[in-house]
């Protein structure tokens, strides 16, 4: 896959064998980037664009932007939307038939009780939304982990079962995490085949003291891109 801001000259190729670095000086140029990259996977317009074989690919649907690694948390909305596609998924198997029968007569009942004392005519849908009972229970995941480093495993591999996602970014990850934390977490997301974009104010020095594969660019107090390891 191919990555690029609008302002560049050039695309860079982005693989999971290889951790693609961004070093910023300029903090209104580093606030900038993570301004566009959040509202780009949440679905809005931004500057920067993911490409296969010249064709353009969703950025949302892609990828996963993270600015707050150590407020992580794995009940983002796009992940409880597809959690709960998964729960419908699962309530539409024979063996929960009558289950759901049951659960349908008893809320059907108890909506019409209660329409019937509300003193105005109401009308109620006679389809039965699943989605909508896992919603009214606020179903979440449960967020208990020993360390940062599990979270982070963990906050990967279920965005790749619900949502597909295939390059994860980053703001200042490697002031969270000591260099063998890293190392494992880059070897965890090589081999699941998912690339990671890491945004710095500088290049972490253990990328070259531990030979960890690494594209880098520096992008100056001037804007000026110096490429590093680039090929």
């Amino acid at each position: 896959m191919n990555f690029k801001h609008l302002y560049w000259d050039k695309h860079y190729s982005i693989t999971s064998q290889e951790v693609f670095i961004i070093a910023i000086e300029n903090s209104l140029t580093l606030w900038s980037y993570c301004t566009s990259l959040v509202a780009q996977s949440n679905g809005e317009v931004g500057f920067f664009s993911i490409n296969k074989k010249m064709t353009e690919l969703s950025f949302d649907k892609m990828c996963n932007v993270e600015t707050n690694v150590p407020g992580i948390s794995l009940n983002t909305k796009k992940i409880q939307t597809a959690l709960i596609k998964k729960c419908v998924e699962f309530s539409a198997r024979p063996e929960f038939d009558e289950s759901l029968r049951n659960v349908s007569e008893i809320l059907s009942n108890f909506c019409k009780g209660i329409c019937q004392d509300i003193g105005y005519p109401i009308a109620l849908e006679d389809d039965f939304d699943v989605a909508g009972v896992f919603k009214l229970f606020s179903i979440t995941l449960r967020e208990n982990y020993d360390s940062l480093l599990e979270k982070l495993i963990e906050y990967v591999n279920i965005n790749i079962e619900f949502s597909k996602t295939k390059v994860f970014i980053f703001l200042f990850l490697s002031k969270f995490l000591e260099a063998k934390e890293m190392e494992m977490f880059f070897e965890h997301c090589r081999f699941l085949d998912v690339s990671i974009i890491l945004l710095e104010d500088i290049i972490p020095v253990y990328f070259a003291e531990n030979n960890i594969p690494s594209q880098e660019i520096i992008i100056d107090k001037d804007n000026f891109i110096i490429e590093k390891n680039v090929k």
